[in-house]
C-alpha cells in the first residue's frame, strides 16, 4: 500500500500552470529524487504532499496514520530555548512519562501500595517501548553528525546561524522518524562530512520513504532509487539513481528524435506520391493514402531546451608558470589557530579542489591569496603577472541597488545597450528582466549575474568560493563544461562532489579533529582520494578484528607443558639414578 497517493493534481498561479494532472505515488522505503529547474514547481509540489498548500485540484490520498516530515529551506525553532532543548521536543511523550515515575517513586517512598507498584510497572514498559532513556545518544549523535560540536549544544537558537538553524531543522526531523521524509535542498548547508553522514543514515538507519529535491548529484547517486523529473509541468518517472537517469534520459532522447525524422521522412514519401497521383490514373490509391495519413497520430517533434546558460571563460593574459606556493603557512585570529603547517605547490592549469568543514579556514585562505589577509606564519607567494577572478560564497560583489543591466554594463562601458543585453541572455536574462534590482533577485539569480561580471574579467587564475550553491543541475552541468575548456588555474571551494570528481586535479583538505586543526595536499582526483579513504576504513576495521580477535583467544594451555617438563626431569632423575 502506498504512503501517499497523488492523482490528477494541478496547480496554478494565474495566468501559469505549474503542475498539471499529474498523478504518481510514494511507497514504504521509496527513496525518490525530484529535480527540475529552478521554479518548476519543485517545492509546490512538496508543500500540496505535506499539507501545508491546500489551493489546488485533484487529490492526494495518506495512508491510514502515516507521519510526514517536511524540511523546508525556511527552518522553523523555538527562539528561546537552547539547541538542545530544542531536540529534546521530539520526546516530549517519554519525558512525560519520566516525570510519572519519579512521582510515582517518590510516592513509594512514602507507603507501600501494590498499586504504584502496578502503575510504575505499566510506564515503565510504555518508556522501554517508546525507546527508554536512549534518547540523549541520539539527539548527540545526529547534532554531531551533521557538523556541531559539543560546545554548540548549549546554544540559543536565536545566536545560531541561517545554515546552522537549517541543519537543526534536519536533525529534528529526522529525530521524530517520520513515516516519510519530504527533504528540501537538504544539503544545501552541510559540508561534506555532514553530507556522507546523512547519506549513511538515511542508507542504514531510516526505513522509511524519502522525497527529495536536490541539486547535488552525487548525494542523488548515493539515496536515491527513482528519479521524477519534473519538466513541463509534468513528472517523468525513471528508474534508478541520477547517473542511470541521465542514461535512460539520453537513450529516451535519441529513440524519440529518430522515431520522429522516420515519421517525417515517411509523411514527405506519402505527401510526394499523392501530389503526383491525385490527379492520375491511381487516383483512387492516392486518396486511400490521403485518409491514411490524415489519420496518422503525429509524433510531436523533440523539444530542445534553449533555457541553458552559455558560458565561455576567456584570459587576457597567459600569466607564469608558477602559480602560488605555501611554506609552513598558518593562520591564526587570536586565541583561535585555522590551520598550521600548510604546504603546497600550485602550477599553471592545476585544478585545485579545496574541502573541509564550514569555519576550517578555506575561505581565509583565499583573502590570503587575494593580499585581504597575512599569514600569522610562514610564507605565502602568488606569481608575478596573474589577474584574479574571485567568486565570493556570500554574493559580495555586488550591488543590490543596482539593476542587472546597470551592473554588467559598468564592467563593459564602451558596449552598446544591444550589445549587454546579447551578453546578459546568456545567462537567461532577457526582456524586462534586466531591470531587475539586485537585491530583489533569487540566490540562483544572483549567481548568475556574478558569474557574468566573473566571465567580464578575463582572469588567467579564478578562486571560485562555493560556484555551485545556488545553481540548478543544468546551470551546474554548464559552468561545469565552461571550466572544464578553461585552459588557465582554477581554485574551487566546494561540497560538490560531482563537480570536484569531475574537475580537480588536486585536492587540499582542511580537517579540524579534538587535537586541533589539520591540512593536507592530495597530488589526484576526488575520485581516488576517496577510495583511499574507504581504503583507510576497510584495513582499520580489519586491523581492531584481528586485534579484537587476539585478545579474545584463549591463553595457551600450560598444563601440557608443565607436565612434559615434570615427565622430562622425572625421566633424567631416573637415568641419573642408574
Amino acid at each position: 500500500m502506498s504512503l501517499v497517493t497523488i492523482t490528477n493534481v494541478t496547480k496554478r498561479y494565474d495566468p501559469d500552470i505549474i503542475l498539471d494532472d499529474i498523478s504518481v505515488a510514494i511507497a514504504p522505503g521509496d527513496r525518490i529524487g525530484l529535480i527540475g529547474r529552478n521554479g518548476c514547481g519543485k517545492t509546490t509540489l512538496l508543500k500540496i504532499i505535506s499539507g501545508m498548500l491546500t489551493d489546488f485540484k485533484g487529490d492526494v490520498v495518506l495512508a491510514k496514520g502515516c507521519r510526514i516530515g517536511y524540511l523546508s529551506q525556511e527552518p522553523d525553532l523555538e527562539r528561546n530555548c537552547t539547541l538542545r532543548q530544542e531536540m529534546l521536543t521530539v520526546f516530549e511523550e517519554r519525558l512525560a512519562l519520566e516525570d510519572k515515575m519519579l512521582m510515582l517513586a517518590e510516592e513509594m517512598e512514602k507507603q507501600e501500595a501494590p498499586h504504584l507498584l502496578q502503575e510504575y510497572a505499566r510506564i515503565h514498559e510504555k518508556h522501554e517501548r517508546l525507546g527508554g532513556y536512549d534518547y540523549e545518544h541520539q539527539i548527540n549523535r545526529v547534532l554531531s553528525g551533521l557538523g556541531f560540536s559539543d560546545q554548540d549544544f548549549n546554544l540559543p537558537v536565536h545566536v545560531l546561524s541561517g545554515g546552522q538553524k537549517s541543519r537543526a531543522t534536519l536533525a529534528k526531523l529526522l529525530l521524530e522518524e517520520p513515516d516519510l521524509l519530504l527533504l528540501d535542498e537538504p544539503t544545501n548547508h552541510l559540508d561534506i562530512n555532514g553530507i556522507e553522514w546523512l547519506e549513511n543514515y538515511l542508507n542504514t538507519e531510516y526505513n522509511g520513504g524519502v522525497l527529495v529535491v536536490s541539486h547535488d548529484r552525487y548525494f542523488l547517486d548515493k539515496i536515491v532509487r527513482k528519479v521524477w523529473e519534473l519538466a513541463e509541468n509534468k513528472i517523468n518517472i525513471y528508474r534508478g539513481n541520477y547517473s542511470k537517469y541521465l542514461e535512460l534520459k539520453n537513450i529516451g532522447q535519441l529513440v524519440d528524435r529518430r522515431a520522429f525524422k522516420i515519421q517525417q521522412a515517411f509523411i514527405a514519401q506519402e505527401k510526394e506520391f499523392i501530389e503526383r497521383n491525385i490527379a492520375g490514373q491511381r487516383t483512387r490509391e492516392a486518396q486511400g493514402r490521403q485518409k491514411k495519413l490524415d489519420r496518422l497520430e503525429r509524433i510531436e517533434k523533440p523539444k530542445t531546451d534553449t533555457r541553458t546558460l552559455k558560458l565561455n571563460f576567456t584570459q587576457s593574459t597567459r600569466g607564469g608558470d608558477d602559480i602560488l606556493r605555501c611554506q609552513n603557512v598558518g593562520k591564526q585570529f587570536g586565541d583561535k589557530v585555522l590551520f598550521t603547517g600548510l604546504n603546497f605547490e600550485v602550477y599553471r592549469g592545476d585544478v585545485v579542489g579545496i574541502i573541509g568543514p564550514n569555519g576550517s579556514g578555506k575561505t581565509t585562505l583565499f583573502r590570503m591569496i587575494l593580499g585581504q589577509e597575512q599569514p600569522t606564519q610562514g610564507n605565502l607567494w602568488v606569481g608575478p603577472g596573474l589577474r584574479l577572478g574571485y567568486y565570493t560564497q556570500e554574493l559580495e560583489g555586488l550591488n543590490p541597488d543596482n539593476e542587472i543591466l546597470d551592473e554588467i554594463w559598468a564592467l563593459c562601458p564602451d558596449q552598446t545597450p544591444f550589445e549587454v543585453r546579447s551578453f546578459l541572455a546568456k545567462f537567461l536574462f532577457s526582456g524586462d528582466d534586466v531591470f531587475k534590482r539586485i537585491g530583489n533577485l533569487s540566490g540562483g539569480e544572483q549567481s548568475r549575474v556574478q558569474l557574468a561580471k566573473l566571465l567580464l574579467e578575463k582572469a588567467n587564475v579564478f578562486l571560485l568560493d562555493e560556484p555551485t550553491n545556488h545553481l540548478d543541475i543544468p546551470a551546474r552541468e554548464a559552468l561545469e563544461n565552461a571550466l572544464a575548456d578553461y585552459p588557465a588555474t582554477l581554485f574551487i571551494i566546494s561540497h560538490d562532489r560531482f563537480l570536484l570528481n569531475r574537475l580537480a586535479t588536486k585536492l587540499l583538505i582542511f580537517d579540524v579533529t579534538k587535537e586541533g586543526a589539520t591540512t593536507r595536499f592530495f597530488e589526484g582526483t576526488y575520485a581516488e582520494y576517496e577510495a583511499e579513504q574507504q581504503k583507510q576504513v576497510v584495513d582499520t576495521k580489519q586491523n581492531q578484528q584481528q586485534l579484537k580477535s587476539v585478545q579474545s583467544s584463549p591463553p595457551p594451555k600450560q598444563t601440557k607443558s608443565k607436565s612434559k617438563r615434570k615427565r622430562k626431569m622425572k625421566a633424567q632423575r631416573l637415568v641419573g639414578s642408574n
